[in-house]
């Protein structure tokens, strides 16, 4: 091979090399995710799925009884800091009950109630629908609220429920900052596809 053909090709290399490298860390400096929940994850859930990081765990006040009877939450998650967190709370809902007929916009619709029972009727821009997520029946809703108190922003909610074999989880994602609703979109879009039963 002449020496000119050789110096283009290893010029051409070069270039793409580096080309390379800049786009590697193009991509370094983009979002990065772990994955959550199963046996001894710092959130132990009966499903496995996939958060961005940075996030710590939040200590919730659980009622012990209910605890046993029927719902409780193992993972609640502050994700990103400040102006651009969002919450995360991966509750267990129905826990030990037969779930051979169990539905999922069922257990959805009665979980929601139970905390929005204030501000029903401040709800506008609200879905619900049934789906099926990592092959088990499951259901979503969302829903922006604006509540009658001026001092609290409007915010946007997102959920689903999924039924396992042992209870139904629910995941419920949201942001209460100002243009956080096409992050809590991304985010609740992440989760749900990257939701796995754990083995």
């Amino acid at each position: 091979m002449p020496s000119r053909i050789r110096r283009r090709t290893a010029g051409v290399l070069g270039a793409a090399l580096l080309a390379g490298a800049v786009l590697g860390c193009a991509r370094d400096e983009g979002e990065h995710f772990v994955s959550v929940g199963g046996a001894r994850s710092a959130c132990e859930l009966p499903v496995t799925l996939e958060i961005p990081t940075p996030w710590k765990k939040k200590s919730l006040d659980e009622d012990a009884a209910d605890k046993k009877r029927s719902r409780y939450s193992p993972c609640h998650l502050e994700l990103g800091t400040g102006k651009t967190a969002l919450a995360l709370r991966v509750d267990v809902y129905d826990k030990g009950r037969t779930k051979t007929s169990a539905d999922p916009l069922k257990a959805l619709l009665d979980y929601d109630g139970q905390g929005m029972s204030n501000y029903g009727e401040y709800y506008h821009d609200e879905y619900e629908n049934r789906l099926t997520i990592a092959g088990h029946p499951a259901a979503q809703m969302g829903y922006t609220v604006k509540p009658p108190d001026s001092n609290v922003p409007t915010f946007r909610r997102r959920m689903f429920a999924v039924v396992t074999p042992d209870a139904t989880i629910v995941v419920r994602v949201g942001g209460d900052n100002p243009g956080a609703d096409e992050r809590t979109r991304a985010l609740y879009d992440r989760v749900k596809s990257s939701l796995r039963f754990a083995s």
